[in-house]
């Protein structure tokens, strides 16, 4: 099922539909909402990670994942960022095109930005960049059920690999 993650506070509008098919857009995440995929319906959504799944429904009252998603990428365009997300319902032979409904984010950029953001597609980072969650915390190669075979020392070239002792045992 094909989902868009993003991050930050953004505006999101529905600019085109060429499905006959009902479409929807279902929030997740740190934003919990859905969006009619109605020619321009729009709403907000602010969070540090919310994902956006595309949906559509042929008539029969149940609603299904669209079959591909194409996100843009991250841009500046004047005093805003903008994104672009295309989606296909169903991949019908002969037509594979990326138009069923088209989506764009919008939020402010604030003076100093770069010209242009950076994104790696499904994922997306705004220029405010959001406090990194604390350091994870690994097992301690100390513990007791710890075996031998998995201490080892690395500090000297000549001690690769050798286990470490350990006293009173």
């Amino acid at each position: 099922m094909p989902v868009v993650s993003m991050s930050g506070a953004w505006r999101i509008m529905v600019v085109s539909k060429e499905s006959l098919f009902a479409q929807r857009i279902v929030f997740s995440g740190d934003v919990q909402k859905m969006l009619s995929g109605e020619l321009g319906t729009s709403t907000s959504a602010s969070g540090r990670r919310w994902k956006l799944r595309f949906e559509h429904n042929r008539g029969d009252g149940v609603w299904r994942p669209n079959a591909s998603v194409e996100a843009g990428e991250i841009v500046r365009h004047g005093d805003e960022f903008q994104r672009c997300i295309a989606t296909k319902d169903v991949l019908w032979t002969g037509d594979r095109d990326h138009d069923d409904l088209k989506l764009l984010l919008t939020r402010p950029a604030s003076a100093g930005a770069p010209a242009e953001g950076v994104v790696g597609s499904p994922y997306a980072v705004d220029v405010n960049l959001h406090e990194l969650p604390a350091s994870l915390v690994l097992p301690s190669l100390d513990r007791p059920d710890v075996t031998h075979e998995r201490q080892r020392s690395y500090s000297y070239p000549t001690s690769a690999g050798t286990p470490l002792r350990r006293r009173g045992l």
